[in-house]
């Protein structure tokens, strides 16, 4: 794979300033962690941006992707809850380039369980707060 389609982790996330909110999850090396049992709704949303002084663009197509991961530390496993993403085609013949990646949906989530954002295509990446985010809240118990 090229280093446009490899997944790279979303680790410096700025969970403690501007607009950001944690309660009741706990928040290291890039992951939400999970401290209740429940069913919780799950969002991001990443924006990819370019601009010609940047640099030239590659004549391809950019594949940009956004992946929820949920890991299960206790069992070692990692699994892909929600992806989105397209191939692009930016063109030289633009100043400004700009995509922006939303996904969201509602999962069982236990306690321990932790969750992450991995991209595509990092150097791309908007890091405004109000551009690119993720976060989790709880719905509701488990039954």
């Amino acid at each position: 794979l090229s280093s446009g389609t490899r997944k790279v982790n979303l680790t410096s996330w700025h969970h403690d300033k501007g607009q950001a909110n944690l309660s009741d999850m706990t928040f290291s090396d890039g992951k939400l962690i999970v401290n209740q049992d429940g069913f919780y709704y799950l969002y991001a949303n990443i924006c990819f941006r370019h601009h010609e002084t940047s640099g030239n663009l590659t004549k391809r197509g950019l594949q940009l992707m956004v992946y929820m991961i949920k890991t299960n530390p206790k069992i070692r496993r990692s699994d892909v809850l929600m992806k989105g993403g397209s191939t692009k085609y930016w063109s030289g013949n633009s100043e400004f380039h700009f995509y922006s990646v939303n996904v969201g949906g509602f999962f069982k989530l236990k306690s321990g369980e932790m969750i992450s954002v991995q991209v595509s295509n990092p150097l791309l990446l908007d890091s405004s707060q109000e551009a690119t985010y993720f976060g989790a809240f709880k719905v509701r118990d488990l039954d």
